[in-house]
């Protein structure tokens, strides 16, 4: 039994709508239930702030959400992406898609769930800090979303790219390749940056008066450890060009 060329690009279509949204799934999920079980902590001991923390911790959520929501979309294109017409090279550049977004989103869905699990013990050691603190988790959570944000412009590029109509192996494992490379170049540095984010959260509630040179620490090891991610990018956008 032999496969139309349509009927390969469906398949593949469908293969990287599930491993994007379910891979990007991972980190989301392990991020918003690391920010809900600090939040839970510090009601326990300041049940009078409740009201603020559970704020917070929405918040934060929110943002880790924000990775999850990148491989949604993904997904939802890849599911509704053309096959007819296109070259058999599509499936692999469909393959890639779904690895380089999937990937990318479960670094930094962990790693912005780090600082607002911070932000919420820190209301609670230090409650009229807790503007200031969302403030910085809010700057710390958003660079850790990088990672992801590169990965989605892979996964863009590669939906969209023409490619020529004959099918060839190097092409084919080069498309494969710029969402593999981009999509586990992203989960380090996602990771990452919430460590950082999250030990300076941390540190502010700690010591207020620290807040100003905590956030330029914070800052300049987040563009340090983000920097293998531009690597990853980099290298993904050379891969995906050599088609």
């Amino acid at each position: 039994m032999t496969f139309e060329t349509y009927e390969w690009i469906r398949a593949a279509a469908f293969t990287g709508a599930g491993l994007s949204v379910g891979l990007s799934a991972i980190g989301a999920a392990i991020g918003e239930g690391y920010t809900a079980g600090k939040a839970n902590q510090a009601v326990s001991y300041r049940p009078n702030l409740s009201g603020e923390i559970l704020r917070t911790m929405l918040v934060g959520q929110a943002v880790a959400e924000t990775a999850g929501i990148f491989g949604l979309v993904i997904a939802m294109m890849l599911l509704f992406s053309p096959a007819e017409g296109h070259s058999i090279l599509t499936a692999w550049a469909y393959l890639g898609a779904g690895l380089a977004m999937g990937l990318s989103a479960i670094g930094s869905g962990v790693g912005s769930g780090l600082p607002a699990g911070s932000a919420c013990e820190g209301i609670g050691r230090q409650p009229g800090m807790a503007n200031k603190l969302n403030t910085l988790m809010l700057i710390g959570s958003g660079v850790s979303q990088s990672p992801a944000i590169f990965g989605f412009l892979i996964a863009l590029l590669l939906l969209f790219k023409p490619l020529p109509d004959t099918m060839a192996l190097i092409p084919a494992f080069s498309l494969l390749a710029s969402g593999l490379c981009m999509g586990f170049g992203a989960i380090g540095p996602g990771i990452g940056d919430g460590i950082v984010a999250g030990n300076a959260v941390t540190g502010a509630a700690r010591n207020p008066e620290t807040l100003s040179i905590l956030t330029r620490t914070m800052l300049v090891g987040q563009a340090v450890t983000e920097s293998t991610a531009i690597y990853a990018l980099v290298v993904a956008l050379l891969l995906s060009l050599n088609t």
